[in-house]
Formats: C-alpha cells, sequence, structure tokens
C-alpha cells in the first residue's frame, strides 16, 4: 500500500512538472469575467530562449509583454506599463486560470480570468450574414446608470462581420475596439491591461441601441451622422499664465525660470502612466520631440500618479521613464487620486480630461490648452490630430 501510495504521489508530481515545462505556446483565448460581461482577449505566449514573453492582440494593436515571471506552474505578466497584471496559474497544457490584478487598487483588485489554448477567435460561434453595415460616423449618447449623459462620436469600419474602429468622447477615446456584426446583432470589446469593456448592441441602416458592459453598465443610442462633432477640445480647460514648481525624480525642483526653458517653447503636458490616452501621447511625442527639440522646443511632463504612496508613485515614474526612454522632462506634480490638476496648478480652469495639453511660447505665453487626445485607434481623427499638432507647433515656432 505504501509503494502504491509514494508511486502515486511521485506520478502526480512528474505530472505538475510536465505541465510546468509545458506550457504551450501559440495563441490562447482568455475571458475576463466583469460584473457586467464576459470580456474575451486573445494573447499568443511564446519562449525567448528560457524567457516567456507574450503578445497582446487587441484589434489592430499588437502590445509586446516582457518582464513575464514563469515558475512552477505559476505565471505573472505585467501589462505594458500600467500598475496592473495577469497573475495566473497553468492548470494543464491546455487550460489557464488565474485573476487579471489592479495593484494601485485598494483593497488590491482582482478579477477572474481564464484561458484556452489554440482558439484563435476572440468571438466565438457562426456568424450570419450582417444585414447592416456599421461603417461611418454615429452620433451617440452615453448615459451612465446614475442619468448622467455625454456625448460621444462612434466611428466604425466593417468588412463582412467584422467591425473595429473606436468611440470619442470630449475627454479622449475608447481606444482600439473590434467584433462582429450577426444579423442586426453587434459585439465588441476591448483590453489592453487597463480598458476593458464590450459593446452589445442591436439596430438597423440608420440607428443603434446597446450597452457597454464592463464593472458598470452604460447605455448608448446612435445615429449615423456623417457630420458627427465633439466640442472643440481647444475650448474646455483654461489658463492664462502657467509657472509650475513640482520634482524631478531625482527631487530636484524644476520650474519654467530654469535655463533649460529659456527662449524656448513649451508643450506642458499633464498626464498619469496609469491613462491608457495619456501614453498615446507619450508615444506621439516621444518621436515628435527628437526631430524637432532642435527648433527650439521643449516637453515637460506633469505627471499625476494614482499610487498609494509618494514612493510608489516615485517608484512607477522610475520605471516608466525607464521603460520609454523619455527624452524630455517629467516631474512628480501628484501621488495619489486626492492630487487634483486645478488644485496644483494655480490658475488652471475647467480641467477636464487626462492628458491637458499646455501650449506655450517661446515668451512662456500660453497659447492654446487642449483637453483629452485622440489615439490611433480613431484612425481618421488621428490623422487630423497630428495635422493639427503640427501646424499649432509650426505657428509658435515660426
Amino acid at each position: 500500500m505504501k509503494l502504491f501510495f509514494y508511486t502515486l504521489l511521485i506520478s502526480l508530481i512528474l505530472s505538475s512538472t510536465l505541465w510546468a515545462k509545458d506550457l504551450k505556446t501559440g495563441v490562447w483565448r482568455f475571458e475576463i469575467r466583469q460584473a457586467q460581461a464576459v470580456i474575451p482577449f486573445l494573447m499568443e505566449i511564446n519562449f525567448n530562449g528560457k524567457r516567456v514573453e507574450a503578445i497582446l492582440y487587441n484589434g489592430k494593436e499588437k502590445i509586446d509583454l516582457k518582464d513575464i515571471i514563469y515558475a512552477g506552474n505559476k505565471l505573472s505578466i505585467p501589462l505594458q506599463l500600467y500598475e496592473a497584471s495577469l497573475d495566473l496559474t497553468v492548470d494543464s497544457p491546455d487550460s489557464i486560470s488565474g485573476v487579471w490584478t489592479r495593484h494601485n487598487k485598494r483593497p488590491k483588485q482582482t478579477i477572474t480570468v481564464n484561458g484556452k489554448h489554440g482558439i484563435n477567435e476572440r468571438f466565438l460561434g457562426e456568424k450570419k450574414l450582417s444585414t447592416i453595415n456599421l461603417s461611418g460616423k454615429w452620433s451617440m449618447t452615453l448615459t451612465e446608470t446614475d442619468g448622467k449623459s455625454e456625448a460621444a462620436i462612434g466611428i466604425f469600419n466593417q468588412n463582412g462581420n467584422y467591425v473595429s474602429g473606436s468611440i470619442l468622447t470630449p475627454t479622449g477615446d475608447y481606444r482600439f475596439i473590434e467584433g462582429f456584426v450577426s444579423a442586426n446583432q453587434i459585439e465588441m470589446a476591448t483590453f489592453d491591461g487597463v480598458y476593458n469593456f464590450l459593446i452589445k448592441a442591436s439596430g438597423n441602416a440608420d440607428k443603434i441601441e446597446g450597452e457597454i458592459l464592463s464593472s458598470s453598465k452604460t447605455k448608448f443610442v446612435a445615429f449615423r451622422n456623417e457630420e458627427a462633432k465633439l466640442p472643440d477640445a481647444y475650448a474646455q480647460a483654461q489658463i492664462t499664465k502657467i509657472d509650475f514648481n513640482f520634482p524631478d525624480l531625482s527631487g530636484k525642483k524644476i520650474s519654467l525660470k530654469d535655463p533649460q526653458f529659456k527662449n524656448k517653447a513649451v508643450i506642458i503636458q499633464i498626464f498619469g502612466s496609469w491613462c491608457p490616452n495619456c501614453i498615446d501621447e507619450v508615444n506621439f511625442l516621444i518621436p515628435w520631440y527628437k526631430e524637432n527639440q532642435k527648433r527650439g522646443v521643449e516637453i515637460v511632463a506633469l505627471s499625476f500618479e494614482r499610487s498609494f504612496t509618494d514612493d510608489d508613485a516615485k517608484r512607477q515614474l522610475i520605471r516608466f521613464k525607464k521603460k520609454k526612454n523619455l527624452p524630455y522632462t517629467l516631474l512628480l506634480a501628484g501621488t495619489t487620486s486626492d492630487d487634483k490638476p486645478m488644485d496644483k496648478i494655480p490658475g488652471l480652469k475647467n480641467f477636464a480630461a487626462f492628458p491637458t495639453t499646455i501650449f506655450l511660447n517661446k515668451n512662456h505665453e500660453v497659447v492654446k490648452v487642449h483637453s483629452g487626445f485622440t489615439g490611433p485607434g480613431t484612425g481618421l481623427y488621428y490623422e487630423a490630430f497630428k495635422k493639427d499638432f503640427n501646424l499649432l507647433m509650426d505657428s509658435i515656432l515660426k
């Protein structure tokens, strides 16, 4: 009997070890089990030597995930530069379970995640011939459970059953969305490490009604409208004169009076490393700055973090700066969610969005203030933003 027991125990240990070694590479389909929806996403897992690396697929976006810890049958995957990770257990060669963890929440937020190997479709099931085509612009009204409403624009491109696009609001965009249309039924989703939601809707050629589902529920109605517009992003936040005096990551206080800004135009970016739209803006500004710095312009990022302590915020920004190889000035303006830009920056009014960008001429006079950011998921809107940005900077630097 003892021999049988030990043989069984050794067999189980070897089996467990085999599973750990046999983490299957290739595409995995995962589901996040939020309060209001099950949100699917795809991730490709591969070995690079002894290291595990992954690619998170989010519509047209491919997000490289590195610094992954894999020990035994435990897998911890940091999600970009956010204070978030997928903390998983390899249950078998074809099955993974665990949680999506938000580390900057108190208490720490964990949401159930399950994954299956070898499934390369985000949305499962047979699709019926589409009876509507979502391609184009839609005027949207988003309504929260408390009754508050917000205008938005949906911009979509449909090819057969497949549909992709984004939703723009006065404070930013929903980044990359993708899904399907089956008959007149619509499902779309996003997951980039922070943004996570499922859209379920139905409609016809001119009107769509549905819900945006995640930890909460937002209802919407949308009407086809190629002339759809949002409020002017330059007409929201205001400030007539600005200076700042915040520490860099070494603790040295930096202000506009410092020599590095003398006789130079300055772009002031109010952002947080927790904010996906802010990261999109950083990804745009880094190459732009490298190409244009010699024209007499500086960028300074005033970061408002959502960490628990000053030290946590500083560690997060050091990591952020290193990973991004950030070439411009980064200052710590706020460390927790209690720190508000309008409290820390005298004269700033009607602050509505992260990021908010303040443009100064070479005399450090405020030229314009831009709320939000229209990122690459918005397609033509992103291209229009880049054109407007360059025209503005050309006029400032002439």
